[in-house]
């Protein structure tokens, strides 16, 4: 049972920024907010719902800019619009594989980042697309890439009087992919044990950019940014991708739980790490 909590929904804002700076709980779509409060975490007394402020809403495309996404933009809308499957495969990937419909349809990208679990399927796919996100207090908005948004587990980037505001994605260059693996115990309504992002681009048969995001391999989701910076230039054959598979393992830090134990992670992820690189690769020879 919910305790009691005071509602506030402004259409501003000026207004949402000063309740979180007063303590209050930001909630979207309430599919993390809700699930805390019931479980006792969240104990502030007052919630701000921030569905009705018209500059976290709306996603759009541009060919030379790539895409702009409000924080309240869904997983479900993610996952049934065809330019996110054209040019964003890893994105697509991971916005579909979050839990059930109901939640898709509810949850949004903007309440995933800011949850920061370290399991989150949206997150890995905007870092491999090198995402930034937009936060937008009463000071202004600050740009941040979103790898360094994430300072620790629970922790963000984000001031007391701030707001993500939106998600700003490039776009993605000629012969470029990417792809998401999550491995779960079934395929709905699970967390990821581990979840591998990669995205690459090719010149030829050659790694011009490579990016890999895991997540469930440390406190937060992350960039293997010296596994990266290792396949660069190297040949998109099966050697360079299961060299990836073991370089990586230097850059996690996963930890035994009740689902999964630590060295089964690591395990899993020498195998998905280089079974993403390949299909981002072919991914990348088809556009």
């Amino acid at each position: 049972m919910l305790p009691k909590f005071e509602l506030y929904m402004p259409d501003t804002m000026e207004e949402a920024c000063r309740l979180k700076a007063e303590g209050a709980e930001v909630v979207a779509g309430g599919t993390d907010v809700f699930v805390n409060m019931h479980g006792g975490k969240d104990r502030s007394g007052k919630v701000v719902d921030i569905k009705n402020i018209p500059t976290l809403q709306g996603h759009t495309f541009d060919e030379a800019q790539g895409l702009d996404l409000g924080s309240l933009t869904t997983h479900r809308e993610i996952e049934l619009w065809d330019v996110i499957k054209k040019h964003y495969r890893a994105m697509f990937e991971g916005c579909s594989r979050v839990g059930s419909v109901q939640i898709r349809t509810r949850g949004t990208l903007g309440g995933n980042i800011c949850n920061g679990a370290p399991s989150a399927d949206s997150i890995g796919p905007m870092l491999v697309h090198d995402a930034r996100v937009v936060a937008a207090g009463p000071a202004g908005e600050r740009e941040i890439p979103l790898h360094n948004f994430y300072l620790g587990l629970k922790k963000l980037d984000l001031r007391p009087d701030e707001l993500l505001a939106r998600i700003r994605i490039p776009a993605p260059p000629a012969h470029s992919g990417s792809f998401y693996i999550k491995y779960t115990r079934r395929d709905a309504m699970d967390l990821a044990l581990l979840g591998v992002s990669t995205y690459v681009e090719l010149t030829g048969d050659t790694l011009k950019t490579v990016r890999i995001a895991l997540t469930t391999a440390a406190p937060t989701p992350i960039r293997a940014f010296e596994t990266e910076r290792l396949l660069t230039g190297r040949p998109a054959v099966e050697g360079t991708f299961l060299a990836a598979g073991k370089a990586v393992l230097q850059e996690s830090h996963p930890r035994s739980s009740w689902r999964s134990s630590a060295e089964f992670r690591l395990a899993l992820l020498e195998e998905l790490t280089a079974q993403a690189l390949r299909q981002a690769a072919a991914v990348a020879k088809e556009a």
